[in-house]
């Protein structure tokens, strides 16, 4: 969006700094939970309701090579020591000792250097009780400044498919120069070929003299494009998952816009609650600030970026990942096509058979 004009020559030009492992999924309460307290350790809690639980640990979210590591816990939390220590990605098995169905959890956020907002969609509760896969479905602001360290990580994930939602000429300012490292061969690549935003995005001038209200206001307008404008992208996008191209990553600038209502599709389609969707979307904004920099700060002040847009009124708005954004594409949705499954059918072509294929593919 116009957040993309304003500050893709920011995010590009400057240092990201390491998110802080305090920032945690905002998962709903029926969820387990992981966080990386330092690498090999890590954080988990699980709801009481569970009851006593076995713990295990495995490379891939896969009950094949699971190693037992705590037995018999009823405390609903743990901190574990992965065995594999130098296995920077690791999944962990709630098992329930009472032969309840057990819970796959990963930590959400993945401690990237070089890119912001880069996490993983696997965990959340569909309405009838399943649980999308981890490991499936990643999301992030534009890759191209992945580290070589970063790449010890994201070579890993095995991702055969990247989504590129960024303008054509977002796209040629910062390129993505994907390393293979360990793998055979790099990911397909799926460009977008749009070559402007939808709407009056580009005058930062006019930006900078925006309030609060204006932003948001320009926001949810934006917002309200995107099903219509973004309908050949995301019919191509939901097609490849259809034929089982995952793992896949989504991205654009700053992987909280585009991205985040191609990411909201998904997991409406495979069935998460709405509410656990708006819960997920609002997590970019926090994500993003933890990366801002001093740099980051003096380059919104630089002329040749706007002008004094770290100290505009609009700026919050333009950084936030408020829910409010992602309903007013919803509220447009359901205006033109009367509910967002008559949108996926008609103008994504993911229609009843298709929603069987990704729920029977993507959710445990």
């Amino acid at each position: 969006m116009f957040l993309k004009n304003a500050l893709v020559t920011l995010l590009t030009a400057t240092t990201l700094a390491s998110p802080p492992l305090a920032i945690a999924a905002t998962d709903t309460s029926s969820l387990a939970t992981a966080q990386v307290t330092m690498v090999p350790q890590y954080t988990l809690a699980w709801p009481h309701a569970l009851g006593p639980v076995d713990i295990f640990v495995s490379r891939t979210a896969s009950k094949e090579g699971m190693t037992l590591v705590q037995q018999h816990n009823d405390s609903s939390a743990a901190r574990v020591i992965s065995p594999f220590p130098g296995q920077r990605r690791v999944y962990f098995f709630i098992k329930p000792v009472d032969g309840k169905p057990g819970q796959w959890v990963a930590n959400r956020i993945l401690p990237l250097d070089g890119v912001a907002n880069f996490r993983d969609m696997g965990g959340y509760e569909t309405a009838d009780h399943h649980h999308v896969r981890w490991g499936e479905f990643y999301r992030s602001a534009a890759p191209g400044g992945l580290t070589s360290a970063d790449y010890a990580l994201v070579d890993t994930l095995g991702i055969k498919s990247v989504t590129d939602l960024r303008t054509q000429a977002e796209q040629q300012k910062q390129p993505t120069h994907w390393q293979v490292s360990g793998q055979e061969k790099p990911p397909a690549f799926y460009p977008s070929e749009k070559p402007v935003l939808p709407g009056d995005m580009t005058d930062k001038s006019r930006l900078a003299k925006m309030d609060q209200t204006q932003a948001k206001a320009l926001m949810e307008a934006f917002y309200a494009k995107m099903p219509d404008y973004y309908a050949p992208e995301l019919k191509a996008l939901f097609a490849r998952l259809v034929a089982h191209q995952t793992p896949t990553l989504t991205h654009c600038t700053a992987g909280k816009d585009r991205t985040g209502f191609a990411s909201a599709l998904i997991l409406y389609a495979l069935g998460v609650p709405e509410q656990t969707i708006l819960s997920d979307y609002a997590m970019s904004g926090d994500l993003l600030r933890a990366h801002m920099t001093p740099s980051f700060k003096a380059a919104m002040n630089d002329p040749k970026n706007g002008g004094a847009m770290a100290a505009s009124p609009a700026m919050s708005a333009l950084l936030n990942s408020d829910p409010a954004y992602l309903e007013a594409a919803f509220a447009s949705i359901r205006k033109q096509y009367g509910s967002i499954n008559a949108y996926l059918a008609k103008a994504l072509d993911v229609g009843p058979t298709q929603i069987k294929a990704l729920r029977d593919a993507y959710l445990d």
